[in-house]
């Protein structure tokens, strides 16, 4: 029994997701960062935001790809 969501999300409010995610992390980040007075926060966000965005684009990469082969052993009678 495999699962299937009864809406898929559409192509484009996932890409809208990947997105938008960080990029409101980066705007709380500043805003703390400015309030607080602390600049190097900004910084250490950046990096932080930079590199979360990096391991998320690996591991959905290495997903889609072992989906991809998936879907190929199967069509092949694998």
């Amino acid at each position: 029994m495999s699962f299937e969501p009864l809406h898929p999300a559409s192509r484009k409010r996932l890409l809208l997701g990947i997105v938008v995610g960080p990029v409101l992390w980066l705007v709380a980040l500043i805003v703390t960062a400015v309030v607080v007075h602390y600049t190097y926060a900004i910084a250490i966000g950046l990096v932080v935001t930079v590199v979360s965005l990096l391991v998320a684009l690996v591991v959905l990469v290495l997903i889609h790809a072992g989906r991809e082969r998936e879907e190929r052993r199967y069509v092949d009678g694998g």
